[in-house]
């Protein structure tokens, strides 16, 4: 076949690209040689024989010659990096690449999964030998099944093209194969009966060097070099960009963002315009720190992505220092050879004489640093070294010569390979506003004693988006993995405090805007507003990203023709809520302020509150508003809408001024109680509209987040459940001494001014109490909806329907009577539709606390107390879970994590995968108990031994709220 020369794209237009690129690294070069303080990698006492002063960028280690050494590197048996990573994209190509194209799993599993008996189940039944089980309820997911709009049309062939940019490209062998699966999936996209299908695909390998690039993309042309066939050149169009990450992402996002998505200013934009997918594979990421890759990932990548982008990143997860040492400095020495290739390049680059600066002048050392997890390459001066640089045409200016000493031992830190666990990566794509989508490992390596094993991969690769919303948590998310600097005179302990203040500098609360702006004022610049507000006040970032979500969910999913559909037919209809939020808060802010309340008045009659009846006596309701009897005499949704922005406008202006060195409105204790409670108050009417939504069909898939593959997540799910397959009791032996609730008296909000450490909450929430807790057992997972459906199986054998009463809300369930067997056709609800109960089995079931409260005693157990619940939750805290869902991470529960018994012998790091846990409390006063002024009712008003006490929090919980220890939720039992 003929090759046609790869086309080159310079992102240099001023100068020649090499000469501009051999500028910028000679400056960087000598910036890090002249570096004069001194670095330590960590607070051990060994990190001090690596500390450290010079350094030199890593780019240098890659030149040609770098190349063929780093090729001779991954063919190594110890180098795992490299060889794990291919295994994954040889594994799992054609899945990966379909996700990139937004296209799911090719091959689904039967539309409904009929079960025949419970021998179903080849699993021993799951048992508590009489101790105490744990029951769990996702408050506000339960209801009748989702269905997507169908007229029963035969959807039209939808075809768009997918561009593809690779961060560093390097030689392309691993991405050659992804680019194979691409190539294939276009192949068939030219078969008449594919319904979505890509056009056209073109990829584009960014890297620094103009020369390298052309030759690697001549060559992936090639089968015998690439391994990926001749498809790859011809069906994928490939192109080399030549630039820096960010140009090269500036350039990216430019070139393919359409003008009609530039343009989009609300929830629906034509969808399918143009794919694009960005990849940085070779666990590149690593040679950041995790501040560095926090900053990098949100200030950089996701400032061009848009709802058409979505990311792949490799991680290196692996932490066994055996096997790191090994990978980084083998037997053979090919590693020291390709270590040491760097200082030719550097001597090249300075324009040193020969043999001024030569590799026989150092040796290297490679160090796997615990404390950092992360793998050290070091170059050490075998003897002092004195070069003299000649003065050169800078970036800007002219830099001027100079000499540098290197003192014989000195080492001078040429590399660095952070590894991240699972928990780190999430932390770390949360805290940039990235979320992800799905993740592909290699089979996990299982570590630990013999009684408790960790389920540990060893690479993995991460498929990400920028969601339309993101609820950043805190700067405990980032890794704390720094080299500190050396001060005269300070010890460890000082040093740690001079780390935690560099690294609250790294953490800005940023609000992280989309391409797709929500028709509202919910993007309001933060510019000249004190953002970070401390001590429980929302700021302004918090509310920009609960209105975004508030928007996405009301108008974003909800069809306007269904706004006067009443989902629950003991609450109001939709757009009741819609009014109620911003009214709620907005006449609570002119309490305050003592002004009227925001136009049209009459709103606060219809709108201050909602209904919550009783379900065995819906007479009985507390006080609320009277609303419209008939859909005419309610406001339209452009009146609300109104209502709401000129709500928006007013806060935003109240924040304005409380940021100024004089304001007009003091912050007094009393308003920072307000503005918390309208924060809390829509986040949990945020959650609770999704309840409602899952009680109705034909809705609208969440906006601005990619839609789960189930078939592909059930699979990685069963693999994962393999490993927290057997069950165990937690087992707390003696009396518990517990702490809940807090002290926040509203007494004292008019005599003691606002304190930026205090906490607000609820009026149940206080005083801090102190209760004592008898021994008890407590499985340390939750009930599955396999659990459940082997139960019920058990408990109602024979040619019979399961009874509706023992059937949970969350499940849509057939009786379908076939031949001379009973089927049974099950399905769970989500807010994507029911999904077939295959794919969710491993989830926590989501039920009413009677039924789990059947379960338990079928098992010889009950239901936990709230403080026995309490006490396990405090091992198992939901704000130390980076995977845990809370927050709008996944639209769906996931399975959950298994606890690890630590060594004081309490089960610990797990979490119950996004749902409500069930107590057998009942909501009541207890002592001291002060009903809220600012809020009356709001607990007293269900004091009804009705409503019992659930903890925790799912994963449409506002972190905020999730995260508070003293906050408890409640619901009716049945």
């Amino acid at each position: 076949m003929s090759l046609i020369a790869p086309e080159v794209i310079s992102l240099n237009e001023t100068e020649d690209c090499e000469e501009h690129l051999k500028n910028s690294l000679r400056q960087e070069i000598i910036d890090g040689l002249t570096q004069q303080q001194v670095l330590i990698p960590g607070l051990a006492p060994e990190d001090q024989s690596y500390r450290y002063r010079k350094t030199l960028p890593a780019i240098v280690l890659y030149d040609s010659l770098g190349l063929e050494l780093y090729d001779r590197v991954t063919s190594i048996d110890d180098y795992y990096p490299f060889q794990t990573e291919l295994g994954i994209l040889q594994a799992n190509g054609v899945e990966i690449a379909r996700r990139l194209c937004g296209l799911g799993s090719k091959k689904n599993p039967s539309e409904n999964l009929i079960f025949p008996d419970s021998n179903f189940f080849h699993q021993q039944e799951r048992s508590t030998d009489g101790n105490p089980s744990n029951g769990f309820l996702s408050m506000n997911f339960e209801g009748t099944p989702i269905k997507t709009v169908s007229l029963g049309i035969k959807k039209k062939s939808q075809r768009f093209p997918l561009s593809i940019m690779e961060l560093g490209a390097g030689s392309l062998q691993k991405t050659s194969h992804l680019l194979r699966s691409v190539a294939q999936i276009l192949e068939k996209s030219q078969k008449p009966y594919e319904v979505e299908a890509i056009s056209k695909a073109e990829y584009y390998a960014l890297d620094l060097d103009y020369g390298q690039l052309e030759a690697t993309l001549t060559a992936i042309q090639k089968q015998k070099d690439s391994g990926a066939g001749p498809k790859v050149g011809e069906q994928v169009q490939v192109r080399g960009v030549c630039g820096t990450y960010v140009q090269g992402l500036e350039w990216f996002s430019n070139e393919f963002t359409s003008a009609q998505i530039k343009r989009a200013n609300g929830f629906h934009k034509a969808p399918n315009q143009h794919r694009k997918a960005i990849l940085w594979l070779g666990s590149s990421i690593g040679n950041c720190s995790p501040d560095e890759a926090v900053v990098f990932l949100r200030d950089q990548l996701c400032s061009v992505l848009d709802s058409e982008t979505l990311v792949l990143i490799g991680i290196d997860n692996c932490k066994i220092p055996d096997k790191v040492h090994r990978a980084y400095d083998d037997k053979e020495g090919v590693t020291r050879q390709f270590i040491l290739n760097g200082i030719n390049v550097v001597s090249r680059q300075l324009g040193l004489a020969d043999g001024s600066l030569s590799p026989q002048q150092f040796e290297y050392v490679s160090r796997y640093n615990i404390g950092l997890s992360r793998n050290e390459a070091y170059l050490r001066a075998r003897k002092e070294i004195v070069i003299s640089i000649p003065s050169f045409q800078g970036m800007s200016t002219e830099v001027k010569s100079t000499v540098i000493r290197i003192e014989a031992g000195e080492l001078l830190m040429i590399e660095k390979s952070c590894k991240f666990s699972t928990d780190e990566a999430y932390d770390m794509f949360h805290q940039a506003g990235l979320r992800v989508i799905q993740s592909w490992s290699d089979r996990p390596n299982t570590v630990g004693s013999e009684h408790v094993k960790k389920w540990m991969p060893t690479h993995t690769l991460y498929l990400l988006e920028k969601p339309s919303f993101t609820f950043i948590q805190s700067a405990r998310d980032l890794a704390q993995k720094i080299d500190l600097p050396v001060l005269e005179n300070l010890t460890h302990e000082p040093q740690c405090q001079v780390f935690h203040q560099f690294r609250e500098t790294c953490v800005q609360d940023k609000s992280f805007s989309t391409q797709e702006q929500l028709n509202s004022i919910n993007s309001h610049e933060e510019n000249g507003i004190r953002a970070n507000f401390i001590g429980n006040i929302p700021s302004i970032s918090e509310w920009n990203a609960l209105w975004r979500a508030w928007d996405n969910v009301t108008l974003g999913m909800v069809p306007r023709y269904m706004l006067h559909h009443k989902p629950i037919y003991l609450r109001h209809i939709f757009l009741f809520y819609l009014g109620h939020v911003p009214v709620f808060a907005d006449i609570h802010l002119s309490r305050y302020l003592s002004e009227p309340n925001t136009e049209p008045i009459w709103f606060a009659e219809i709108f201050e509150r909602g209904i919550d009846p009783s379900i065995k006596d819906p007479t009985n309701c507390h006080p609320h508003s009277q609303v419209p009897e008939s859909s005419k005499e309610w406001p339209s949704l452009e009146e609300i809408l109104l209502f709401r922005d000129a709500f928006r406008k007013r806060l935003i202006n109240l924040y304005e001024n409380l940021g100024k060195n004089f304001p007009k409105t003091a912050l007094s204790r009393r308003l920072a109680r307000t503005l918390s409670m309208i924060y809390e108050h829509e986040g949990m009417h945020l959650e609770t509209f999704i309840y409602m939504l899952q009680q109705t069909s034909n809705l609208n898939s969440p906006p601005g987040f990619t839609a789960p593959d189930w078939q592909s997540l059930s699979l990685k799910w069963d693999l994962e459940t393999e490993e927290i397959a057997s069950t165990e009791l937690a087992e707390y032996a003696t009396p518990e001494t517990l702490e809940i609730g807090h002290d926040d008296f509203e007494e004292e909000d008019f005599f003691i001014p606002f304190d930026d450490n205090h906490e607000f909450g609820w009026d149940i929430e206080s005083p801090l109490r102190e209760v004592s807790v008898a021994p008890f057992r407590i499985e340390i997972l939750p009930i599955s909806n396999k659990d459940y459906l082997y139960f019920l199986l058990k408990t109602y054998p024979g040619r019979q329907p399961i009874p509706t009463v023992a059937i949970p809300a969350s499940w849509q369930y057939k009786f379908l009577p076939a031949l001379n067997e009973e089927q049974h056709q099950i399905k769970i609800k989500t807010v994507y539709g029911s999904i077939n109960f295959e794919f969710a089995k491993h989830w926590p079931l989501q039920a009413s606390g009677r039924q789990l409260e059947t379960y338990a005693r079928s098992k010889g157990g009950r239901l936990p107390q709230a403080n026995e619940l309490r006490v396990f939750m405090l091992d198992n805290p939901i704000e130390k879970a980076s995977q845990h869902p809370v927050g709008f991470k996944h639209w769906h529960p996931i399975p959950p994590k298994k606890p690890s018994k630590a060594g004081n012998g309490r089960y610990q790091g797990g979490h119950n995968g996004g749902i409500w846990e069930w107590t057998s409390t009942t909501l009541k006063p207890h002592e001291n108990f002060k009903s809220s002024t600012l809020y009356p009712g709001y607990s007293s008003d269900f004091f009804d031994e009705e409503h019992y006490i659930i903890l925790g929090g799912s994963w449409a919980t506002i972190p905020r709220i999730a995260y508070r220890k003293s906050f408890i939720n409640w619901y009716q039992f049945d």
